[in-house]
C-alpha cells in the first residue's frame, strides 16, 4: 500500500478520516465501559438504547445524502462534524437513561448520514474506479486510527476511574473538531444544479439498486464473524487459549493495512465486481468450514484451524470490500450520488440487524452444521449479485439512453 496518495484532496480526506476514527477507536473501546461501569445504566439499557438509535438512524443517510447533492458534500460533512462533536460532549454529562437514548439517537442519523455525505464527496473528487481505490485506501487508514483509538482507550481501562475515563472520551470529542478543520481544507466539490437534482426518493425507487443493496446486506453479514461470532466460538467451544481471539484481530487488521488498495485496484469494472464478489462467497464458505471444524480438536490443531480460517475470512473480505466500493460508485447516477449512497449504507444497517441473531442461531447453536449453513448464506448471497447487478446495468443503461434522447 503507498504510504500516501499523490492526490493532495485526497490526502486530506486520509488525514481527516485518521483523526475521526482514532475518536471511534477510542469512543467504541470506551462507551459501553463508560455507560455500565461509570454512569451506571445496565448492559440491556445501553444495548436497548442503540438498537433505538440504530433503527431511527436506518433511513437517514437518504435525506442527508440528498442535501450534500444539493448544497454540497464539503460543506454538509463539516457541518455534521461540528454537530456531532457537540452532542459527543453532551454525551458525557448524561446522568438519565432517556438523555442516552436521545443523544445517541441524534449522534447515530448523523453519522449516518455523514457515511453518505462522505462517499459522495470522494465521488466529487476521484472519477471512475480511481473512487473505489480510494475508499479502499481510506478503510486502511481507518484500521490505522481505530487500533490507535483503541491504544488511547487502553489508558483509561488502566486506570479505570471516572476521571480517566472523561478525559480520553474529551480526547474523543476532540478529534471531530480537529477533523471538521481537516475537512474544510477538502477541495470544494460544486453542488448539483437544482434543475439536475433527482427526487429525494429517487434512489429508493430504484428497484434493480435496491435489490444490490438488499443481496449486499446478506452478504456484509460477514463482518460479524471476526466481532462475534469467532470471540464467542474460542472461548466457549474450542480449546484454544482465549488470547487467540486478539491474535486474530491483529491478523485481520494488518492485511485490511496491507492488501486492501492492492485488491481493490484489481476491481475496475461491474463484471471484475460481480467476479470478486462470488470469490468472496466461496472464500466464506471455506472459511466457515474451516472454523467449524476447530471445535472439539487438541489445542494445537484448534490454533492452526482457527488462524487458517481466520485469513480465509480476511481474504474473503478484501474481494467484497472492494467490490461492494466499486458497486457503490458505478451504479448510481452522478446526479443524485449523495442520496444513492444513503440507500448503500442501509445495506450495512440493515445487516447490522441481523447479523446478531444469525450468528447466534447458526454457529453458536448449532456448532460445524451451523457454520456451514452461515457460509452457504454468504455463498448464496454472493451468487445473487450477479443477477442483482445486471438488472441495475440494464437500469443504468436505459436511463443513459433516456438522457441522451432528451439532449437530442
Amino acid at each position: 500500500m503507498r504510504l500516501l496518495p499523490e492526490d493532495p484532496a485526497v490526502r486530506s480526506m486520509a488525514a481527516a478520516t485518521l483523526v475521526n476514527t482514532t475518536g471511534n477507536g477510542i469512543f467504541f473501546t470506551l462507551s459501553a465501559l463508560y455507560f455500565t461501569r461509570i454512569v451506571g445504566f445496565s448492559v440491556v439499557e445501553v444495548g436497548l438504547g442503540l438498537s433505538i438509535a440504530a433503527g431511527v438512524a436506518l433511513f437517514a443517510g437518504i435525506p442527508i445524502g440528498h442535501l450534500a447533492d444539493r448544497r454540497g458534500p464539503r460543506e454538509v460533512q463539516v457541518a455534521l462534524v461540528l454537530m456531532i462533536a457537540a452532542l459527543a460532549a453532551l454525551y458525557l454529562l448524561v446522568t438519565e437513561w432517556w438523555q442516552f437514548v436521545a443523544l445517541a439517537t441524534v449522534i447515530a442519523v448523523l453519522d449516518r448520514g455523514s457515511g453518505a455525505v462522505r462517499a459522495a464527496l470522494i465521488a466529487g473528487l476521484v472519477q471512475g474506479s480511481d473512487r473505489a481505490t480510494t475508499k479502499a485506501y481510506l478503510r486502511s487508514v481507518t484500521n490505522v486510527g481505530m487500533t490507535i483509538g483503541a491504544g488511547i482507550a487502553a489508558v483509561a481501562l488502566h486506570f479505570d476511574t471516572r476521571e480517566a475515563y472523561l478525559v480520553v472520551m474529551y480526547v474523543d470529542v476532540a478529534t471531530y473538531v480537529v477533523t471538521a478543520l481537516l475537512m474544510s481544507w477538502v477541495p470544494h466539490v460544486p453542488p448539483r444544479p437544482a434543475g439536475q437534482a433527482l427526487h429525494m426518493l429517487s434512489a429508493l425507487r430504484d428497484l434493480p439498486f435496491v435489490a444490490v443493496v438488499l443481496v449486499s446486506s446478506v452478504l456484509t453479514m460477514h463482518y460479524w464473524i471476526l466481532e462475534l461470532a469467532i470471540p464467542l466460538w474460542v472461548v466457549n467451544e474450542t480449546e484454544a487459549p482465549r488470547a487467540v481471539v486478539a491474535v486474530l484481530l491483529v491478523l485481520n487488521t494488518v492485511a485490511v493495512v496491507v492488501a486492501q488498495v492492492a485488491v481493490a485496484k484489481r476491481v475496475v469494472t461491474l463484471d471484475a465486481a460481480v467476479r470478486a464478489t462470488l470469490l468472496s462467497g466461496l472464500l466464506f464458505f471455506g472459511a466457515c468450514a474451516i472454523l467449524g471444524i476447530s471445535g472439539g480438536v487438541p489445542v494445537t490443531l484448534a490454533v492452526v484451524l482457527l488462524v487458517v480460517g481466520s485469513l480465509v475470512l480476511v481474504a474473503g473480505e478484501l474481494c467484497q470490500a472492494s467490490a461492494s466500493f466499486l458497486l457503490g460508485f458505478e451504479l448510481p447516477p452522478e446526479e443524485a450520488m449523495g442520496q444513492y449512497q444513503g440507500v448503500w449504507g442501509m445495506g450495512f444497517s440493515i445487516s447490522s440487524f441481523l447479523a446478531p441473531t444469525v450468528m447466534a442461531l447458526l454457529p453458536l447453536a448449532l456448532g460445524l452444521t451451523g457454520w456451514l449453513l452461515l457460509g452457504a448464506v454468504l455463498l448464496a448471497a454472493a451468487v445473487g449479485t450477479r443477477p442483482a447487478v445486471a438488472w441495475a446495468g440494464r437500469e443504468q443503461e436505459s436511463r443513459l439512453a433516456g438522457r441522451s434522447a432528451t439532449r437530442g
